[in-house]
């Protein structure tokens, strides 16, 4: 699980290196930084290392949520998932301890109105599905690959969503073996995790996805009640980047009015609309890769999103993407797409104004880059490899990020996806 075969081959050849002769210096071309100033690129580890560091193949953070006092909360998806926020005052990771029975936290916290924090579960998005041969059936093949998912969501009871209080808990040290301080509140759809969560403008009610059946559910903070609106979208599609996994929106996000925005089917825009407590189906289609052909019915969905101070939603798509959203005038903007392989996998808004974002592929071969994009001018800025070179202390390339957030004072916050993961710090 998350083995990178770069890493793995830039270990032997450092290894290699100091085999060659004394006095020759050879440099990494392979892996030269483009952001000039490296003092604004930095990392943490996910706890106090031998002491209670988040443990490997347990520490790839899925969620980041930057809560109003500063702090920055987190999640993690693997073996176990886990909670940790980063202090700013002290400027290191506190370990708050592992949700048992869980694996996997997925583009799923919020703080409410009380400050609060809810988290939904599920299982972890990197375990592999075990697949049919195709062709031994009559099925098609993604009705194969449907069979398959539903048989390995069979025997789970369903994710679930908790509650963490940070007056009450955030004060107390946890060892690497202890469990988070959590209420839990139940599950919304049996067979389902918890796919993404956002909270309205009043927080107090949350929205919510499920994976794989695709329900849209919410969370009455004050009645401790769901209700589920169902499906989305009934159309099962495998358009990727996973071939494994359904295509179906991976994030939502609420505009000042209350509305929930998410993706549909045929990668059209839909909104839930408080006032009539129903979903809204648009014609807004949100841009990606389609090729008008025979039969063909793929479609995108949107991966991220994420508001600027004037209340303009940027997202990004499946396949990579870069689109805003006016929700008052309910017009989309095509920005253009950064590189020419899938995935825009997270994104934030800077105190700049300029959307930072992360493209690629789980692929050793097309691992994540850093991009900024400024809509003052319409330009996007590649900003290459994150490298944090701390030499001789440590050095390290993130290739893999799922989660993005701003801080409160601008810094940049970026939750590495990797068997061993580390919270990432730019300062622009």
């Amino acid at each position: 699980m998350f083995i990178n075969r770069s890493k793995s081959l830039a270990y032997i050849f450092l290894s290699l290196g100091s085999l060659l002769p004394a006095g020759r210096a050879y440099s990494q071309d392979w892996a030269k930084a483009v952001i000039k100033n490296q003092q604004r690129v930095d990392l943490r580890d996910l706890g106090y290392p031998d002491v209670n560091e988040i443990p490997v193949n347990s520490s790839a953070i899925t969620s980041l949520l930057t809560a109003r006092d500063g702090m920055i909360y987190g999640g993690t998806s693997g073996d176990e998932a886990y909670l940790f926020l980063f202090d700013p005052a002290i400027n290191k990771v506190r370990h708050l301890g592992k949700i048992p029975g869980q694996s996997g936290i997925h583009h799923a916290m919020v703080e409410d109105k009380n400050g609060n924090i809810f988290i939904g579960t599920g299982k972890n998005i990197f375990e592999e599905v075990t697949l049919s041969k195709w062709g031994e059936g009559d099925d098609l093949l993604d009705v194969t690959l449907w069979k398959d998912i539903k048989k390995h969501f069979q025997d789970y009871e369903g994710g679930h969503l908790y509650c963490y209080r940070p007056a009450r808990s955030n004060r107390d040290v946890k060892l690497v073996d202890m469990d988070a301080e959590v209420e839990d509140l139940g599950i919304p759809l049996k067979n389902n995790s918890v796919y993404a969560l956002t909270i309205n403008p009043e927080g107090d009610e949350i929205y919510g996805l499920t994976y794989p059946d695709d329900h849209f559910f919410i969370y009455n903070i004050a009645l401790k009640k769901f209700t589920d609106l169902g499906e989305i979208d009934p159309q099962k599609v495998f358009h990727g980047p996973e071939r494994q996994w359904r295509t179906i929106a991976r994030a939502l996000i609420c505009d000042d009015s209350g509305r929930v925005f998410m993706s549909g089917n045929k990668g059209m825009l839909v909104y839930y609309d408080p006032g009539s407590g129903t979903l809204v189906k648009t014609d807004i289609e949100l841009p990606g890769d389609y090729y008008y052909l025979q039969f063909y019915e793929d479609y995108t969905a949107v991966e991220y999103f994420a508001r600027d101070a004037n209340g303009l939603i940027y997202g990004g798509t499946t396949d990579g993407y870069l689109f805003s959203l006016d929700p008052e005038k309910m017009q989309l903007n095509n920005l253009g797409k950064v590189r020419g392989d899938r995935r825009l996998r997270c994104l934030t808004v800077g105190k700049d104004g300029k959307v930072y974002l992360m493209a690629g592929e789980i692929s050793a071969s097309r691992p994540c880059q850093f991009y900024s994009y400024d809509p003052q001018r319409s330009h996007f800025e590649n900003l290459g490899l994150l490298i944090a070179d701390r030499s001789p202390y440590y050095y390290r390339r993130g290739q893999q990020f799922d989660a993005m957030v701003t801080g409160l004072d601008g810094t940049i916050y970026l939750g590495e996806s990797e068997r061993k993961s580390h919270l990432w710090i730019y300062i622009p």
